[in-house]
């Protein structure tokens, strides 16, 4: 099954459909590498819009705050040029601090902090000590105006941006500042148009990198930053939008706007994809359009060459095969759809093919005239040399001498031998080629039965088997074997007590060759009266069949092997 299915793919692979697709990639090439320049145009641009409109979202975010620390710088300053004059009047001052916060709705503390850091003048219930705080000494010490984020204030108890003005008293010594908190919430952003499904993280931190305020997980806002950046490292003096892998392998678009410069940052963390895809329509990648235009290129290429092209082939490749196979020759009924170039292929291939089919029957009927003369031939050949066959044995009745009776037999085995090879020609329907063992088991048989006319029973002993030859070495090898069957008959003896036997093999080898034996029992060793007719004509049939001869004489034994190569074609015309 694999070796089919390597075939398979090999023959495909030499098709005309995975040539034209080679091809056809290569001539989309150029436009397929200008799609890519110009869909990773269109990613960065798309990339780009999608930070952009992101980091919009967050300015809007930040310019609230923007909004609500400027209102809060104005009050402190109307605060620092009206603490003076009612600095003898504590709880008018007070009144005065907790009327602000009641009415602007936006404040949680409003107050002057003297020098002293014992504070009597504020929005809260009572005096307040701020002996112990750091900011305040710092707010002091420095004498300007500044904005700074007080995460644990002991009045508001909760995370306010506190904004603070220098006062002065009528001499202009400096006597403390004045201070307005102002509450940062969480971070909820309101209205339908925020995109909540792509936002991951929003959150607020210090210039230190300690978060105040997360729209998800405080502690997770660490790991969706960049591999090695922590959140001092997107600190900037201006808003940015950048687009890069978080700790975890994903895309994340990351905006950071300063809401007071160099102390309150927020951090938007984006789902890059779903914001990709909010700027172009899609979630597919768009470095997928070139795969998708060469792909639809392809297919529009192979339909337009299966329609014009490949499916006549097809059909004219099926016509071939059939007629190839059976002989059959079928009209198609689109020729008419054909192009013109294949249209002509059609009508060359039908008139070759009833040229083909005419030629042939011309050559069946010349091949029938001659098989029926051959045959015809054969049949008169076998008559003929039976009707010599049959004056040689008239012959033997009318002769006295054993001597010559003996010769004409032996010429007269020899004319049966060529009858018979001729009566089976006649007979033979495969090609003129002749079955040698039944022919082999023939001449054995009757040379035994003339044998057994002047010696007593023999054994015979036949392993034959049947091997299909042509004439050229049918007729040697019939001659040999009579030859040889004779001489097995004549000089077959035993010792005293045993019985006389013959013994006839012959099989062809693997590698395609005959090797026949004959054999027979002998009485020991004996000086053999002959006049080397028959080893002699042995050894010719044997040179005529293209073969070796190899003798065998034992004590008890005399045997004869002749090896050749079987032909496997035809001899040409006139080896006969």
């Amino acid at each position: 099954m694999t070796e089919k299915r390597h075939s398979g793919l090999a023959r495909w692979w030499h098709s005309l459909s995975a040539r034209l697709v080679l091809m056809m990639s290569l001539a989309l090439l150029p436009v397929g590498l200008i799609a890519v320049y110009q869909a990773r145009e269109v990613t960065e641009r798309a990339q780009r819009n999608a930070e952009l409109a992101l980091l919009a979202l967050i300015e809007q975010v930040a310019l609230e705050e923007r909004l609500e620390i400027q209102r809060a710088q104005g009050a402190v300053r109307a605060l620092g040029l009206f603490v003076p004059s009612v600095l003898d009047d504590p709880e008018a001052c007070s009144r005065a601090m907790a009327k602000l916060v009641e009415e602007s709705q936006i404040y949680s503390f409003a107050g002057f902090v003297p020098v002293s850091k014992q504070v009597t003048c504020s929005s809260a219930s009572g005096p307040v000590d701020l002996s112990g705080s750091q900011l305040s000494q710092r707010l002091i010490e420095l004498k300007e105006p500044l904005v700074v984020l007080n995460a644990k204030p002991l009045v508001s108890r909760t995370l306010v941006i506190n904004t603070s003005f220098p006062v002065y008293d009528a001499a202009g010594g400096y006597i403390g500042f004045a201070s307005v908190s102002v509450p940062h919430s969480r971070i909820e952003p309101q209205g339908e148009d925020f995109p909540r499904d792509v936002l991951v993280e929003l959150a607020t931190f210090d210039a230190a990198g300690h978060v105040f305020t997360s729209y998800a997980d405080g502690n997770a806002v660490t790991s969706e930053l960049p591999e090695g950046l922590q959140l001092t490292g997107v600190q900037g003096e201006r808003a940015e939008g950048f687009t890069l892998r978080n700790r975890e392998g994903d895309w994340r678009i990351y905006t950071m706007v300063p809401v007071v410069e160099g102390e309150l940052f927020v951090l938007g963390v984006w789902d890059a994809d779903t914001a990709l895809y909010d700027q172009i329509g899609f979630r597919v990648s768009p470095g997928l359009f070139p795969a998708l235009m060469w792909l639809t290129s392809l297919v529009v290429v192979l339909l337009a060459v299966h329609r014009l092209v490949l499916r006549h082939v097809r059909g004219l490749r099926r016509q071939m095969l059939r007629f190839a196979r059976d002989r059959a020759l079928v009209e198609t009924n689109d020729r008419d759809d054909m192009p013109s170039e294949l249209r002509e292929i059609q009508e060359t291939f039908s008139a070759m093919a009833y040229s083909i089919l005419r030629d042939e029957a011309q050559l069946e009927n010349a091949v029938h005239e001659k098989n029926v003369l051959i045959r015809e031939i054969h049949h008169r050949v076998k008559n003929n040399l039976q009707l010599i066959s049959s004056i040689i044995n008239m012959q033997i009745r009318e002769t006295w001498s054993d001597e010559a009776k003996s010769a004409l037999r032996r010429v007269q085995d020899r004319v049966v031998s060529l009858a018979t090879i001729h009566r089976d020609l006649y007979q033979s329907a495969d090609a003129g080629r002749v079955n040698v063992g039944s022919l082999v088991r023939e001449i054995v048989q009757k040379s035994v039965e003339i044998g057994a006319e002047n010696t007593n029973s023999i054994d015979v002993k036949m392993d034959i088997e049947d091997i299909q030859l042509f004439p050229d070495q049918a007729v040697p090898l019939s001659l040999l074997t009579a030859e040889a069957a004779t001489n097995a008959m004549k000089y077959a003896s035993a010792p005293e007590g045993e019985a006389v036997w013959v013994a006839v093999s012959m099989r062809e080898t693997p590698d395609h060759r005959c090797v026949l034996r004959y054999a027979n029992s002998v009485a020991g060793k004996v000086e053999r009266e002959s006049t080397g007719m028959g080893t002699r004509l042995i050894q010719a049939f044997t040179i005529q069949v293209g073969g070796t001869i190899e003798v065998e004489d034992t004590e008890d034994e005399y045997a004869i092997v002749v090896k050749f190569d079987i032909t496997r074609q035809a001899p040409e015309a006139g080896v006969y």
